[in-house]
């Protein structure tokens, strides 16, 4: 049997290095993380360089790029174990300090002892993905004093590069940028392609894992291309369904769909309002080839305005509050502002845009438009930790914060996705 390390908590006992190479190598393709999660608890540096030799001759002869990168993403953490061990990871119920080693007993209330620790009110990252080793994450979460988070997968697919109508319409908006006559289309693609689907890619099972185990403080949202056909659609919110989770998460200027306009979104917007689940839905630019404003058109707010009229009672949270753009920041911010005035069932996270709380003009212009009950604080964690940003100083801003009341700081470090969420 592997050695674990002992800052890991109530997990089952590591397996054999054998059946772990074997599940990264068989395993169906969207059980991206099951098994990379486990080689962060290996302990003995030789069994990690061992393990690296078993699996280091299978990666050049897998022909699915999923399971290839599954095997890239495994290597890596075997090469870099995390380092996060002034902290002890406890299955189901977050990290503690080793001190707090006698709160892990049988009588411990699962659902308030980590609320309690940490804060006297919930504070909800409402946007993050979850690409990094369980303990470090926790432990980030613990510093900031983050109780819960939504954590989100993300169906894109560089596939979808292969129909033609996807690539007409690229190769359409393309044609408009200035970026067009110093790079060539094909180029272009070559670098959407390759944005599609990162080794940090997450599936819907890979979210619904994360919050098996730890179902006291993770809520997950599924995701599903809306541009597929409809019973990739179908077949996509039935395994949301499954493994019951409690929101949807779109992309719509990568998974190349108008929300005006599509066909599947009614059936989307049925399926939530009959499983009472909440849209995700990015607003504002992407990242890397995404920059480009022309290729982003199909995130922009008012697109969403006849969904809006026709599905009143299921609530649309605007990621970005669309404002993300590197070169154009805070994009979209009045039309999002806006469309909240004007539809109750809109609410906005501040994922990589909390720097629009620092600006008194759109604090004021925030109370007399969407208000602040329904502004959702949210980090797009791992991404802060690229600047050198870490969960804590995000929630010390919002706390600290000179244009905000205390009341107003409450809801929207917390308050109101407890509320949306029914935590």
């Amino acid at each position: 049997m592997m050695k674990e390390k002992d800052c890991y908590v109530g997990f089952p006992p590591l397996p054999e290095a054998q059946e772990m190479v074997d599940a990264l190598v068989n395993d169906f393709p969207d059980r991206r993380w099951r098994v990379v999660r486990d080689l962060f608890r290996i302990g003995d540096p030789q069994e990690r360089r061992e393990l690296i030799g078993r699996l280091q001759p299978h990666l050049p002869r897998v022909k699915d790029f999923r399971t290839r990168y599954r095997i890239t993403i495994a290597l890596q953490a075997l090469h870099q174990p995390s380092r996060t061990e002034d902290h002890i990871l406890v299955k189901g119920r977050g990290v503690y300090r080793p001190g707090e080693a006698g709160s892990f007993g049988e009588k411990a209330d699962r659902k308030t002892d980590f609320l309690k620790k940490v804060n006297l009110f919930p504070v909800v990252d409402f946007h993050i993905h979850p690409k990094i080793p369980d303990l470090k994450f926790f432990t980030d979460m613990r510093q900031a004093g983050v109780t819960h988070g939504v954590i989100l997968a993300t169906d894109t697919d560089p596939s979808d590069l292969d129909r033609t109508e996807v690539v007409a319409g690229l190769q359409r908006d393309y044609s408009t940028t200035a970026q067009s006559h110093r790079l060539p289309f094909e180029k272009m693609l070559t670098q959407i392609r390759a944005s599609l689907y990162s080794p940090t890619h997450v599936t819907n099972q890979d979210v619904a894992d994360w919050v098996e185990d730890y179902p006291d403080i993770l809520v997950g949202f599924g995701s599903v291309n809306l541009s597929r056909g409809r019973d990739y659609v179908e077949g996509k919110l039935d395994e949301i369904r499954r493994l019951k989770l409690r929101g949807v998460k779109l992309l719509p200027f990568s998974q190349f769909f108008n929300p005006s306009v599509n066909e599947n979104v009614d059936l989307l917007f049925d399926f939530c309002r009959a499983e009472g689940a909440i849209v995700l839905s990015h607003t504002g630019c992407g990242g890397g080839p995404f920059e480009l404003i022309e290729l982003c058109r199909n995130a922009h707010p008012d697109l969403w305005e006849p969904v809006l009229k026709k599905y009143p009672d299921v609530p649309l949270v605007l990621a970005h509050c669309g404002s993300y753009s590197t070169l154009v920041p805070g994009i979209w911010l009045y039309e999002a502002l806006q469309l909240g005035k004007r539809h109750k069932n809109v609410y906005a996270d501040l994922a990589a845009v909390d720097w629009l709380l620092d600006r008194e003009i759109v604090v004021k212009e925030i109370r007399k438009t969407i208000g602040f009950d329904r502004i959702l604080f949210g980090t797009d964690y791992p991404l802060p930790l690229t600047a050198g940003v870490n969960l804590a100083y995000l929630v010390s801003g919002i706390k600290a914060n000179m244009h905000l009341t205390e009341k107003e700081k409450r809801k929207v470090l917390g308050k109101n996705a407890a509320r949306l969420l029914r935590i």
